[in-house]
């Protein structure tokens, strides 16, 4: 397997530049996980986080438990790549070594002693600080939402404080695990704008997306080759210098919006492209995000509406809510979110707003 980011296929203290000396009681052993993880066996693509977090989770499984350790893997990876503004792990309460008590305000941890170091170059210089906010809903979802659904995560751009500052950024999240159990994750963090340079087309694979950067009249500002030719093969038509005029009246509707909106996804048979659109907060321009459906959430074969789901999608795209659409069809409120979970489900969106939009660029289907 190829490891994006860990370097080139070999013992560890050539990919992560460590001593043997650091590795703990059983450097042999850990040194052999290692290059199992880094070499070269098949064409899968691994990204850094999930490398981090399966070489993290190797060494809590030997027993290695330094946090010196585990920080300097991170600083190196960091020093490695420019192209990251962040490198970073959390880890839960006590579940490293169980001596969080010991750490409290240690560098790269906050007053609880938790291990949650993040190496960053916000101001153009590499250093440590703690993680904050990882356990706050909404403010912490880089956090919480991988290790709640146990797979790794690449986050809708968010703002994130960084060395006093707010970075507009993207994280790719993986899980840690030991013993069958989520103990923490480990993450890289990418500046938006980073992803808008021509050099940006290996962040967008290991990413699974692309980000179309649009002016304030839904004209293509930035376009990398990958995401034109990604687009272009759904659209059925060449991309210059303009968006589908379907895609743009869904952005206008969504414009508004506080935060990332999901629109209706783009199709080609079996396959799909979730789309969604988000505000740049420092520009005053905004993103187009095109996600590849990996997991095959998007597919067609099981997004077929009962009736009843129909009628409630129709009441949704009218803006009524739950309370009113049960008055309206003579049903209980807690019947009808019944309904809107399934209809999120089989149509493949996240919310609402983008159910409405799929249903006006989609055929209906209806259960006989």
């Amino acid at each position: 397997m190829m490891v994006m980011g860990l370097g080139a296929a070999g013992p560890l203290p050539t990919g992560f530049g460590l001593a043997p000396a650091s590795y703990g009681p059983e450097p042999r052993q850990f040194t052999v996980h290692a290059q199992l993880l880094m070499q070269s066996s098949s064409s899968k693509i691994i990204s850094t986080a999930q490398a981090l977090a399966v070489t993290f989770s190797g060494m809590r499984e030997l027993g290695i438990m330094d946090r010196a350790l585990y920080g300097s893997i991170l600083q190196r990876i960091l020093e490695q790549h420019p192209e990251y503004l962040g490198v970073w792990t959390v880890w839960e309460p006590n579940a490293l070594d169980g001596r969080d008590h010991e750490f409290a305000h240690a560098p790269g941890h906050d007053g609880t002693g938790r291990f949650v170091p993040l190496w960053n170059r916000a101001g153009g210089v590499v250093h440590l600080e703690p993680n904050v906010n990882y356990d706050v809903p909404g403010q912490g979802d880089w956090y919480l939402v991988p290790t709640r659904c146990g797979r790794e995560t690449v986050m809708d751009p968010y703002q994130f404080p960084v060395s006093g500052r707010k970075e507009f950024i993207t994280s790719q999240v993986a899980p840690i695990f030991h013993q069958g159990r989520c103990v923490g994750a480990a993450g890289i963090d990418i500046e938006v704008d980073r992803l808008l340079q021509p050099e940006a087309e290996e962040l967008e694979e290991s990413l699974h997306r692309g980000f179309v950067r649009l002016d304030a009249r839904g004209r293509i500002d930035h376009l990398s080759a990958r995401t034109r030719q990604l687009l272009s093969s759904f659209v059925g038509r060449r991309l210059v210098q303009e968006i589908p005029a379907g895609i743009l009246r869904q952005i206008a509707r969504v414009r508004g919006l506080p935060g990332t909106a999901e629109l209706a996804p783009l199709r080609r048979g079996s396959e799909a492209l979730r789309l969604k659109h988000a505000p740049h907060p420092e520009s005053g321009l905004s993103l187009l995000i095109v996600e590849e459906d990996l997991d095959g959430s998007l597919q067609t074969q099981g997004d077929t509406l009962t009736a009843r789901e129909q009628e409630v999608l129709e009441w949704m795209q009218e803006g009524k809510s739950n309370p009113e659409i049960g008055v309206i069809l003579g049903i209980s409120t807690h019947t009808v979110k019944r309904h809107v979970e399934r209809v999120l489900a089989k149509l493949g969106v996240e919310n609402r707003v983008a159910a409405a939009l799929h249903s006006q660029s989609q055929p209906k289907k209806r259960a006989a």
